[in-house]
């Protein structure tokens, strides 16, 4: 059995995890498109705030201690970018290299998620700002912030 799970952070890596307890010969790849597996959502405003100093922090499980308790093959910065139900593939892409490949599954799991959304409002284009969903989205408000002090 060759189970396929589309997104790596929440969802995903539950999903992931769930399957892997109801079978525990089943080959399990998970793919994320950012760099990022199982971080803590909820805590990215502390992160903000100074409640918790470093973004590392908000780091629960990566794609190595994945593999090695729980036998899930997790790649980061791979998304998956087309999905061919007829054949039961899914076509990746390596957000790195930009190299595309094909994994075939027998079931498929999608914990994706949305993309944040921003309301259009007038002058929106004219001021800094920001979405706040993963990692990546809070280190660079903070690189903002730094840099906005630096300049000060």
């Amino acid at each position: 059995m060759k189970i396929i799970v589309v997104g790596g952070v929440a969802l995903g890596a539950s999903a992931a995890a769930r399957s892997r307890r109801l079978d525990e010969e089943a080959q399990i790849i998970m793919f994320e498109r950012g760099p990022f597996v199982s971080f803590s959502n909820c805590c990215l405003p502390n992160h903000l705030s100074g409640q918790i100093e470093t973004w590392e922090e908000l780091i629960l499980l990566s794609p190595e201690i994945l593999g090695a308790f729980f036998n899930i093959d997790a790649r980061v910065n791979s998304e998956v970018i087309r999905i061919d139900k007829e054949n039961k593939e899914v076509i990746v892409k390596n957000n790195i290299t930009n190299e595309e490949y094909t994994e075939g599954y027998d079931k498929l799991v999608i914990g994706s998620g949305a993309d944040a959304f921003v309301p259009p409002f007038e002058g929106l284009d004219k001021i800094d700002h920001f979405s706040l969903k993963t990692v990546p989205d809070v280190k660079g408000i903070v690189d903002f912030i730094n840099a906005k002090n630096r300049n000060i």
